[in-house]
């Protein structure tokens, strides 16, 4: 990375994308190899990016898939387009920016005969904010020294480890401090884009974090993101990215979600609680907060009566009390507008009003806070009113603890609307089956459909097993049954197991049982002392080990060798009936929606877990399903066609015989 501006001239000659991805793969050293199946798909991205068409590719386990699609972002970025790049986890974009760029950049910059430049651009709470670390922070550390409980210590020590690193960072990003602070200590120095009273308003917005971040990131020829901050700026105005040739999405089956939570609102009673909160502690408000308090009480307790259900409209009760929230928000939020006497001018950031607010002035800080939270009441505002007229095909829930949702029933006409045919779009995912097209509305003649095998061999190195002799997962007698299976199937391996579930109570009941039967073998859980990072590392750490955990451990776990060779899922991943995003999006479907919604999508959860297993060429395991199902069900096939080649049995016998070859093979 680097702060030069990118150099937007072609490179001198031609440089095709199979001669690059061969200087990558060399840059790998004893670790590179070619693979018919990713220069194949490098190929495909090229020609997308080239003709500014869609692809949609589905890229085994073992593919490379990231290679694949740098390389040729890399020499588009050369001849002068911009790329961005947008994920769906932290991990990845990690690796894209730790290992996987600097290996690109190291394989063609001799071919190029120039630097390979990207950035990574993250949502604004990632970024220390100078404003806010000056008002708050340095007001908590002036307080140190008095009665404090250990943790306040605790955050008091994080503050001055910030303080510290301040001076230091170019970035300012959390992802550069050795230990990750306390969310309450990192929400006192950072603010999310709603609060942001913007650079020109703001004190520190000549020298903000994270306008520098997105300054950089406009110079850069590949830019690297995550889909909610890329499809935020996607359905907002765009500031963020700005024009740019193409963008790839990778952990693309994410994205029907993340759309779907982002084109969407919310409105919780907590939401309101701390705009009353916030706007006290500024000075504004008095009664008209106690009001906005007071009312959110109310609908906390109109809302847990219709937790998890769908409402076909905003009616009576619940309605007249969205009214007068709206009403008491709207009082709050003219009491929270600045006084005339602190006029645009006096908050210009380069007037000497604002730069005395930054050394210290209290009425100029006063205003700026009072112009943060102002922005709060707004989002409200604009949240309330969607609710009391929402926009056609909005699907309105309430869900969790009481929270009132308002999300889209169809992504597919949004991304219809803002994203397709408007620049070269690339999806990638080990699991991008070709339904995909319908349910993201890729238009049906303007895109191309790639499936690339993995490399590994599947039918050599792994067994999936069904346990098809036991009672249907909805029978009493199910859950104990299921317990006893995995119990032998984990002694027979030594450990050396991720078991996944599909409840919490599920997981800890069959958690609780393990460890009470299974002799020298610990049994760890999601949701327990460890982080889930630190699970994996003690399932890599100690074969004797099974780590059980619940949805969050399907997708992005990878656990290579022998320390993960029994990958037991209790129940196909179906989405629960009374769920009611899912069951609009049923009731849409119609008499089909059993097979064209439910199935569909318990077809791509089962593909993500069972794609934890195999992770390298020389990994051998078991997938072992406790469903029935699986065996002996109509749609059966529908779930096994996306999975990988292994062998298939029904035979517990067989799959005890290959874990117990397994655990020889690694005593």
């Amino acid at each position: 990375m680097s702060d030069e501006p990118w150099d937007l001239a072609p490179p001198t000659d031609e440089l095709d994308v199979a001669a690059a991805l061969d200087d990558s793969i060399a840059a790998l050293g004893h670790d590179g190899e070619r693979r018919d199946g990713q220069a194949e798909m490098a190929a495909a991205v090229a020609e997308a990016i080239a003709g500014g068409g869609t692809l949609l590719c589905q890229a085994g386990t073992g593919v490379g898939k990231s290679l694949a699609y740098l390389v040729p972002a890399a020499l588009a970025a050369a001849a002068g387009k911009r790329v961005v790049i947008a994920t769906a986890t932290l991990a990845l974009q990690d690796q894209l920016v730790g290992k996987d760029l600097p290996l690109v950049a190291a394989g063609m910059a001799e071919r190029l005969g120039r630097p390979v430049r990207w950035e990574v651009l993250k949502g604004r709470n990632n970024y220390l904010c100078r404003h806010r670390f000056g008002e708050h922070a340095q007001q908590q550390m002036d307080l140190a020294g008095g009665p404090a409980t250990p943790a306040e210590l605790a955050r008091q020590r994080q503050l001055a480890e910030i303080q510290q690193w301040v001076p230091r960072t170019r970035t300012g990003d959390r992802s550069e401090l050795a230990v990750a602070p306390d969310a309450r200590v990192w929400s006192s120095v950072s603010v999310t884009s709603t609060e942001c009273i913007g650079a020109e308003r703001c004190p520190e917005g000549h020298r903000c974090f994270a306008e520098e971040a997105r300054a950089r990131s406009a110079r850069a020829g590949i830019v690297v993101t995550n889909q909610h901050l890329y499809c935020i700026d996607l359905f907002g105005d765009g500031y963020l990215f700005g024009p740019h040739d193409a963008v790839v999405f990778d952990e693309a089956h994410q994205l029907e979600p993340v759309v779907t939570q982002v084109a969407g609102l919310e409105i919780t009673p907590a939401g309101f609680t701390r705009l009353a909160t916030e706007a006290r502690a500024v000075g504004a408000g008095g009664a008209a907060a106690d009001a906005v308090a007071e009312v959110a009480e109310r609908l906390a307790n109109e809302l847990v009566p219709l937790r998890d259900t769908r409402l076909g409209a905003i009616t009576g009760d619940l309605e007249s009390l969205l009214e007068l929230i709206d009403g008491r928000v709207t009082q709050l939020a003219a009491e929270l507008r600045p006084s005339r006497s602190a006029g645009p001018s006096a908050l210009d950031a380069d007037s000497p009003t604002a730069h005395d607010a930054a050394g210290g002035n209290g009425d100029g800080r006063d205003e700026l806070e009072r112009l943060r939270v102002g922005r709060l009441a707004a989002e409200s505002l604009t949240a309330l009113r969607a609710a009391l007229d929402p926009p056609q095909g909005t699907v309105i829930l309430v869900e969790g603890r009481g929270r009132l949702r308002l999300a889209p029933l169809d992504v597919g006409d949004l991304l219809a609307s803002r994203l397709w045919g408007r620049q070269a779009c690339v999806l990638t995912s080990a699991t991008l089956g070709p339904h995909f097209v319908g349910r993201l509305g890729v238009p049906t003649a303007d895109h191309t459909y790639l499936a690339v095998d993995s490399p590994f061999d599947y039918p050599a190195n792994a067994l999936l097993y069904c346990a098809r002799h036991l009672p249907a997962p909805t029978s009493d007698a199910y859950r104990a049954a299921a317990i006893d299976e995995l119990a032998e199937l984990v002694a027979a391996v030594g450990g050396r197991t991720l078991a996944l579930f599909t409840s919490w109570r599920a997981l800890n009941d069959t958690a609780d049982a393990l460890a009470e039967h299974l002799s020298g073998i610990r049994v760890l859980r999601q949701g327990g002392e460890l982080s889930n990072g630190a699970l994996l590392d003690a399932l890599g750490d100690d074969p004797a080990t099974v780590v059980c955990g619940t949805m969050s451990f399907w997708q992005g776990v990878d656990v290579a060798g022998p320390a993960l060779s029994l990958l037991a899922i209790d129940r196909l991943p179906f989405t629960r009936p009374n769920e009611p995003l899912a069951a609009a999006r049923r009731e849409a479907a119609g008499s089909d929606a059993f097979m064209t919604v439910d199935v569909p999508n318990a077809a791509d959860m089962l593909a993500q877990g069972v794609g934890r297993l195999i992770r390298t060429t020389a990994d051998r395991g078991v997938v072992a399903v406790l469903d029935s199902r699986l065996a002996t069900a109509g749609y059966r096939s529908r779930l096994l066609d996306p999975l990988p080649p292994m062998r298939r049995s029904v035979d517990q016998a067989e799959a005890i015989e290959f874990l117990g070859s397994i655990r020889n093979q690694h005593a």
